[in-house]
Parts: C-alpha cells; sequence; structure tokens
C-alpha cells in the first residue's frame, strides 16, 4: 500500500467509527490493522495538517483520535462526507443567524441550537445527531469562540465567535474551506523536497511567545501557545473593549477570566528557532555550518513526523522560518532533574527502560541517535522518559550526511571513545547509542550529569560506594559494564539488547533478588535494619556441616556457610559450593 492509500484507510476507519458510534479511534487498533504497514508515517502525516485531531494528550500505544470535518472530505465514502457536509451547513446557518439575532454572553447550550433551527426551519426535521455531528465539525470553521468539552465526541456548550458573521454564504463555506487543504505526503524514502513540501506552513499559524525556555548555540526555545489559543485570547480582547463601551460588567468579568486563564497543557508548545539565515536570505554552499544545520533541522522534522512513541510530538514546523513547534513538557529534563532518581535504582531503572525502548525501536529501523544525554532527554511522568533533539541523527540510506571528515559527533563528555577519533564514521553503530545510555542511567542514579570516561568503578564514581548499603546497585554496575567501555567489541550491539538485559534485572530486583557475592550488602529479611555478616572472616569458607533429617535414618549434610544480622541476630545458612 502506499502512504496515501493507507492513510485513506486510516481516515475511513476513523470517520467512520466516529459516525457509527459517536467514538474516537485508538492508535493501537490502527496499528494492528495496518499491522506490517508504516501506519505512523500516515497518522503524523495526517495530524500535522490537522485532518486528525488528538483526543486527550497521551503519546502511547492507547492514544486516541477524532476526525475534523477534512477527514470526512477526505475518507473517499461519498455518504458520509455528504451527511457531514449537510449538517455543518445548517449549523453554520443557525449560529450566523444567532450571532445576530440572539446575543447570549453566558453562551448557548445544544437545546438552544436545537430550538433555533427548529423555529427557523419549520418546515424541515433534523434529526439530533444530523445536529450534534454539524455543531462538531463547526469547530474546523473558525466560527466557535469557545466551547466544552475540548476533546470529546460532541459539544454541549458553546460561545458564538464574531467570525461567523464573516461568512459570505453559509451554503459555500464548506467547499471554499476544503479547497484550502492539500495532503502531501512524506516518502519513508525521507528524501528532502518531499520533506520540503510536506512541513512548509508558509507562516499562516500563529503561536505567541510566552517566555524564553532556554538555548544554546544552535537554537533558541521559547513557550509558546497555540494559534487557537492566541486566537480565543484575541477574541476576548475585542470583548473586553466592547463590554467597557457598553458598560455590561458580567460579560467583561468573563471575557478578563477567559484572556487571563491558565493555558492548559494541550494549548501549550515549544517553539525552537534555529540560529539558521531564513530561506531566501542567502543559499549556504555545500560543506558550510548553515548547510549542516539546516540538513539538521530538516532531520529533525522527519524523525519527529513519524509520531513516534517516545519522541516530542510534532505540532507545526516551518522550513522557511527555520523554526518547529514541539509539545511542551513542564516537568522539564532530566539536565533539570538531576536529583530525581538519585540513589532510587529501581525508580530509575523503571524509567530508564521506557527511553531504552524508544531507543530500540530506532535502531529496529537503522536509525542512531547519537546525542543522547540528560538535557535531551524530557521527563513526562515519573516512570515515562522523552527522547528528543535529532538534529545529527544517523538516517539509514540517507541522501545528505550531517557530519563531515573530521568532525566529532555527539556530546563531548557522553560519546563514546572509539567514535571519537577525529574521523567520520562511514559505519555508524548502535553501540554509539547503548554507551550514551550507560552514562546516562549512571547519572540518572548517582545525580551528577558526567562520568568520565569509563570510571564508573573508580571508588569516586562507583554507585556501590556511594551507596554502599543498597545491593541494587551492584545490578547497576552489571549494566554498565554492557555498555560503558573501552572497546566497541565489549559493548551491547544495540539497544534492543540492552532492552532484554534490563528486563531481566528489574525482575530480579522485584522478587527481591541479590548477587551471591561478599561485597554485596545482604539486608536483613528480619529486622531490615541490619546487614548479614559472615561469621568468618574468610568468605565463602564452611565453618561447618548441616545435618539436614530426610526421614527413618536417612541423613543429609550440607557445607554451608552461616551470615548474621548485625542488628537483630537473625541467622541465614548458605550451601557453599563444591571444591
Amino acid at each position: 500500500m502506499t502512504t496515501e492509500q493507507i492513510e485513506t484507510t486510516i481516515l475511513f476507519d476513523v470517520v467512520t467509527r466516529f459516525a457509527n458510534l459517536k467514538e474516537s479511534t485508538s492508535r493501537r487498533d490502527l496499528l494492528i490493522k495496518l499491522k506490517g504497514q508504516p501506519a505512523w508515517q500516515a497518522i503524523a502525516n495526517l495530524l500535522n495538517q490537522n485532518i486528525l485531531r488528538r483526543k486527550g494528550n497521551t503519546a502511547t500505544a492507547e492514544e486516541e483520535y477524532l476526525p475534523t470535518a477534512a477527514a470526512f472530505q477526505f475518507c473517499e465514502n461519498a455518504q458520509l462526507r455528504e451527511q457531514a457536509k449537510r449538517a455543518t451547513t445548517v449549523v453554520l446557518h443557525a449560529l450566523q443567524q444567532m450571532f445576530v439575532g440572539e446575543p447570549k454572553k453566558e453562551g448557548f447550550s445544544f437545546e438552544d441550537l436545537k430550538n433555533h433551527i427548529a423555529y427557523s426551519n419549520p418546515n424541515r426535521i433534523f434529526d439530533n445527531e444530523t445536529l450534534k455531528l454539524g455543531l462538531c465539525l463547526a469547530k474546523d470553521f473558525g466560527v466557535l469562540a469557545g466551547y466544552r468539552p475540548p476533546d470529546d465526541t460532541e459539544v454541549t456548550w458553546f460561545q458564538i465567535g464574531e467570525s461567523s458573521v464573516a461568512m459570505a454564504d453559509p451554503e459555500t463555506e464548506w467547499d471554499r474551506v476544503m479547497a484550502g487543504y492539500k495532503r502531501p505526503t512524506v516518502a519513508q524514502s525521507g528524501r528532502v523536497d518531499e520533506i520540503e513540501r510536506a512541513f512548509r506552513t508558509q507562516g499562516q499559524v500563529q503561536w505567541e511567545r510566552i517566555r524564553p525556555l532556554g538555548g544554546g548555540g544552535q537554537s533558541d526555545v521559547f513557550l509558546v501557545r497555540s494559534p487557537a489559543r492566541t486566537s480565543e485570547r484575541a477574541s476576548c480582547l475585542q470583548k473586553i473593549r466592547k463590554t467597557l463601551d457598553e458598560d455590561k460588567r458580567a460579560e467583561l468579568a468573563e471575557a478578563i477570566w477567559s484572556y487571563a486563564r491558565p493555558e492548559s497543557l494541550s494549548e501549550l508548545g515549544a517553539l525552537k528557532v534555529f540560529k539558521i539565515p531564513p530561506e531566501g536570505s542567502v543559499v549556504p554552499p555545500l560543506g558550510s555550518k548553515d548547510r549542516e544545520a539546516v540538513e539538521r533541522l530538516k532531520n529533525e522534522i522527519t524523525m519527529l513526523s513519524q509520531g513516534r512513541p517516545g519522541l516530542p510530538k510534532l505540532l507545526d514546523s516551518n522550513l522557511r522560518e527555520r523554526c518547529i513547534v514541539t509539545e511542551f513538557f513542564p516537568g522539564g529534563t532530566l539536565e533539570q532533574h538531576s536529583l530525581k532518581f538519585r540513589g532510587k535504582a529501581a525508580s530509575a531503572l523503571t524509567a530508564f527502560r521506557s527511553l531504552v525502548q524508544t531507543v530500540a525501536s530506532l535502531h529496529k529501523d537503522g536509525y542512531v541517535h547519537r546525542d543522547i544525554k540528560p538535557p535531551n532527554v524530557f521527563v513526562r511522568k515519573d516512570d515515562e522518559l522523552v527522547l528528543g533533539d535529532f538534529g545529527i541523527v544517523y538516517v539509514p540510506n540517507g541522501a545528505v550526511r550531517v557530519t563531515v571528515t573530521g568532525e566529532r559527533v555527539g556530546p563531548r563528555d557522553y560519546i563514546p571513545q572509539w567514535a571519537n577519533l577525529g574521523a567520520r564514521h562511514d559505519d555508524v553503530e548502535a553501540c554509539f547509542d547503548v554507551y550514551m545510555l550507560g552514562k546516562l542511567l549512571w547519572s540518572m542514579v548517582d545525580g551528577r550529569i558526567l562520568l568520565p570516561r569509563e570510571y564508573h568503578h573508580h571508588p569516586e564514581f562507583d554507585v556501590t560506594k556511594t551507596f554502599p548499603n543498597d545491593p541494587d546497585m551492584f545490578l547497576i554496575n552489571r549494566i554498565l559494564d554492557k555498555c560503558v567501555v573501552e572497546n566497541s567489541k565489549d559493548c551491547l550491539s544495540s539497544a534492543q539488547d540492552l532492552l532484554l538485559m534490563i528486563h531481566a534485572i528489574l525482575a530480579a530486583m522485584a522478587r527481591g533478588g541479590q548477587l551471591l557475592s561478599p561485597d554485596v550488602p545482604r539486608p536483613c529479611h528480619v529486622c531490615g535494619i541490619g546487614l548479614y555478616r559472615p561469621e568468618s572472616l574468610q568468605p565463602n569458607k564452611s565453618l561447618g556441616n548441616l545435618r539436614l533429617w530426610t526421614g527413618g535414618s536417612d541423613t543429609v549434610s550440607l557445607s554451608v556457610q552461616t551470615f548474621t544480622c548485625d542488628s537483630c541476630g537473625h541467622v541465614e545458612f548458605f550451601k557453599t559450593p563444591p571444591r
């Protein structure tokens, strides 16, 4: 199937489910139905073109989608398209008339709309489902100044925007709006020309800057309001001016509250503005830093447009203005929360697993991130990390490489030594990321950002010395021993192998498993305060035999080592290995 055929299949499923069952469609159901097809790419295309909308703010396999009016237009079901067009046209007519003739600043209910249509069209009967569909799709025509609930399948309360009277003829509004939609398809090859066509917004959408979030040598990042919220605030200002002139205090108070209320997370984004000359001002020469920066921007758009779980959602992009907008993470990055997981081996490893799952998915498809470090890892929830900044990602079979000979690629303190030899690697290995993931895990557990080279066994950096009473720290070191290594041949080959190891160790931690080594602390199973200490100064040296009666005159003799709790005196016996 082509990407366009996959998009059409997705639209048909989402639209049909919404029209017949009044339900959203889960991402999981779509991926299962289109197994073996790049459905994630098609979903990302439809979201970026505002043909589908997300229900809620989750970015997991259970993410839910609702259709916009454009989804009905392009679903290739003529009956559903005409049903949606007819329902929307009826509602647009009514909204325009209600704004002119029935001012109601506190807002309208669905019953208000239904009664108005019944009164205005005494010779026609419209069923409730048709009117609910038309009112829900009217959101996409910019005629509602506000509505509730924001992420459901029907609208129960709404305010009418001033743009409703700007419609020349509600009968032709559907065709006029749909004519502005295009459905460009981004090929899986990731070719630059197709990416440019798909993600050039031409400046129609405006995101309002709120405050800076940070920046560096290549880009600046700002917290921004969504275009919808920006438009709503502009409408509120018009209401404030009007109510001041008319001395309507209740309406004034409501308009002020609507303007000043805190934004919900769905109304915010992170605008990343790259420090590259705007398109058309100059043409960067081949091999220049500006040309490489442009390619890195395109790489980032390519990756984020795929809509993969574990990556930031791409909300908007503009190659001409050299910027992208992604979802905003109020929890910040791991760099801003360096002590969040300090000394908490199990919780750190649980959160770390979510990141490794993301990288394993990339490695499976041939991508290598090459820039994994705390500032590039966002905290979505306590047990979920999100990987960002794909500027120097290695794209398999990519037409353009964003590094040049002699360039050292990746974070200086996180890059493996074998990849930091001053020459560009033509064969980029997934173990590059595994090395950096290991250092990131150390940083999460230790609480410090930087681990020099492969020094996790040096006393100053050894987590088993930093947290001497936690036996789980020895399991953390087992992971580091397979990641933070001097030679690539000793490193796990990919994040997929690392993920298997993490699953096994987390399972062992959950069962209370511990390494049987004399230097591993063993908390007492009885008092929970003291530690078991070997009776002998020579660990694993048998102190005697333990005779077990097995019935009758039969006995079994075992060589044992005894450990005694240094707090309550409880004794543990361990069978010593045969000599």
